[in-house]
C-alpha cells in the first residue's frame, strides 16, 4: 500500500492559533415562501439584501445587518416544498441574534409588537434576556442581550451558579412591564434581579398562551416559585380576552 504524504505535517509559519466563529446561517426554503421569508427577516433583524440572483436553477439571497458580506442565506428552486412534518422532527430549533444593550432589545420588541409580531416566549435564562419568535415557516428566532452586560461574567456565572444547574431554562417575564421599569430608571442589573430572582414581571395570560403549554404542565420549570397555582398568570380565561 502506498501513501500520499505530500503536505503532511506542514504548518503555516504565522502560528495564528485562531478559532472559527459562526459567520452565517443558510436556509433551503419552499419556493413559494422565498419572498415572504426574506421580507420577514429584513424586518425582524433589520437586514439588508447584499445580493439576490440565480445560480443555475437556484434562486439565492444573501443578507446582512452589519459589516459582514452576509449573515443569512436563502436558497430555493421551483419544486422545493415545505415538509409538513418538519416541526416534529430532529432539526434546527432556532437561531439567535444578540443586541449589545437591553435598550436595543426592548426597542426592537416594541417595534415588532406594534406591528402585531409577538414573541412566543420571553425569558431570562440567567445568562441572557431572550425573546423567541417564529418565522413564517416555524423556525425559531431568538433575540437576546447578555443578562450580565458582559460575556466573561455570564460565562463564569454559567459555570458555577447552582441556580442555573437546577434550572437551565430560566424565568418568564412580561416585556411590556420590563419596558416600564426600564423607563423608570431600572438598570440592567436591577431588571435581571427583579425578573430572575424576584419573579416580579410574570407574563400576562395572553403572553403565556403563546407557549401552547397544556394546563397540566403548569407551573413549569420557567415559572418563578413565588407564582402559586392560583396566580393570575395561569388564568386561561384572561388569556382568551
Amino acid at each position: 500500500m502506498t501513501t500520499d504524504s505530500a503536505g503532511s505535517g506542514v504548518l503555516p509559519l504565522s502560528n495564528a492559533n485562531e478559532k472559527a466563529a459562526i459567520h452565517h446561517i443558510a436556509f433551503k426554503v419552499a419556493f413559494e415562501e422565498f419572498d415572504e421569508l426574506i421580507d420577514w427577516y429584513r424586518n425582524v433583524l433589520d437586514m439588508d439584501v447584499n445580493f439576490r440572483g440565480k445560480q443555475i436553477d437556484l434562486e439565492v439571497c444573501f443578507l446582512a445587518n452589519d459589516r459582514a458580506n452576509h449573515r443569512l442565506v436563502f436558497v430555493t428552486r421551483p419544486g422545493i416544498e415545505r415538509d409538513p412534518t418538519y416541526r416534529g422532527r430532529a432539526r434546527l430549533d432556532h437561531s439567535a441574534f444578540e443586541f449589545a444593550t437591553i435598550d436595543g432589545l426592548l426597542e426592537k420588541y416594541a417595534a415588532l409588537r406594534d406591528q402585531g409580531i409577538h414573541p412566543y416566549m420571553s425569558i431570562d435564562h440567567g445568562l441572557t434576556l431572550s425573546l423567541y419568535y417564529r418565522d413564517p415557516t416555524g423556525h425559531g428566532v431568538e433575540l437576546q442581550t447578555d443578562a450580565h452586560g458582559d460575556w466573561s461574567s455570564s460565562k463564569q456565572w454559567m459555570h458555577v451558579a447552582s441556580e442555573f444547574a437546577a434550572n437551565p431554562a430560566g424565568i418568564l417575564f412580561d416585556p411590556d412591564r420590563v419596558i416600564e421599569a426600564r423607563n423608570a430608571g431600572a438598570s440592567l442589573d436591577e431588571l435581571h434581579r427583579r425578573i430572575y430572582d424576584d419573579g416580579e414581571f410574570p407574563p400576562r395570560p395572553e403572553q403565556r398562551a403563546r407557549l401552547q403549554m397544556p394546563p397540566e404542565k403548569e407551573p413549569y420549570l420557567w415559572d418563578h416559585s413565588s407564582w402559586g397555582p392560583d396566580h393570575p398568570t395561569f388564568d386561561r380565561r384572561l388569556g382568551d380576552r
